[in-house]
């Protein structure tokens, strides 16, 4: 059997589609399915159902699951731990970020550190989902949150808070509402269901009335552009200041969370990352947008 080509078949059993690992593998869709034709007929079983809405497992594929998934943690170890040793102020970095903070914040610091640091190629990864830094799927994280997770390490940024935003210049001569209480009148650009995760949103959606509403956004970057554009207030992370947007009022309400640089313990003295993670927390901490 190839191993090579396990890699594939993980990745189908996680996104549940071809399309889904071909995204996850960074390839195209017919590449995942010739691999796992080629894996298939190595094994002489069928490892998936071809089902409308997916891939699922065959009882061969839940056996040859357990056996995949140890060999990517032992390869992934493996390594962590090389790469770990590395001292070196040469190499590719892969940082992931949430959008917001991706587009507004990360293209002028890299700039910089790239002139003190050529040697270094940083990979910007923009998700607003958590990658798992555990198997490599990025080294370094800038995440906000309100308790990292245990099994990385890191060091915390800045506190985030929320305030409310609406468009620049919306309440020239007029009083603008102070407090949560003085919108009950006003249009509103709210998340749609995949914010709602956010503490923040899961509190604001308890807070507004249907008919508040002028418009949904799914991504910070979306509510951001939605209140330039005059559709309404919108309740956003105070990283999200700018001149188009006017700041209204910090919501005290919310618990906040804070910007964290994480990465996995085995790669905290890798020196290509500690340097780029020192550079930033520097650099972001003087930042007087957060």
């Amino acid at each position: 059997m190839d191993w090579n080509l396990l890699p594939d078949f993980l990745a189908i059993v996680r996104a549940g589609t071809l399309a889904g690992a071909a995204d996850s593998l960074r390839v195209n869709h017919s590449t995942v399915y010739r691999r796992l034709n080629q894996l298939e007929t190595q094994l002489q079983t069928r490892l998936f159902e071809r089902l409308p809405d997916g891939y699922q497992l065959t009882a061969s594929g839940e056996s040859l699951l357990p056996f995949a998934q140890q060999m990517e943690a032992q390869a992934d170890a493996l390594e962590r731990q090389l790469t770990g040793t590395d001292k070196t102020l040469r190499g590719e970095v892969r940082l992931t970020a949430p959008e917001n903070l991706a587009y507004a914040y990360l293209p002028q610091l890299l700039a910089r550190f790239h002139h003190r640091y050529p040697d270094i190629q940083v990979t910007i990864l923009v998700s607003n989902a958590d990658l798992d830094l555990n198997r490599r799927e990025a080294d370094i994280a800038l995440r906000a949150t309100a308790k990292p997770p245990e099994y990385l390490v890191g060091r915390k940024v800045v506190d985030m808070g929320w305030s409310v935003f609406t468009a620049a210049g919306s309440y020239t001569g007029t009083t603008p509402p102070q407090c949560i209480q003085d919108t009950g009148g006003l249009g509103w650009v709210a998340p749609d269901a995949s914010l709602y995760h956010l503490s923040a949103y899961a509190w604001l959606r308890q807070q507004l009335k249907p008919q508040q509403i002028t418009a949904r956004g799914s991504t910070l970057n979306t509510l951001s552009s939605l209140a330039e554009a005059g559709l309404g207030l919108a309740l956003l992370p105070n990283d999200q200041q700018k001149p188009s947007l006017q700041k209204l009022f910090p919501v005290r309400e919310i618990r906040g969370s804070a910007l964290w640089l994480l990465t996995h313990p085995d790669l905290r003295q890798t020196g290509r990352l500690k340097v780029l993670m020192d550079f930033l927390v520097d650099a972001l901490r003087q930042d007087s947008r957060l």
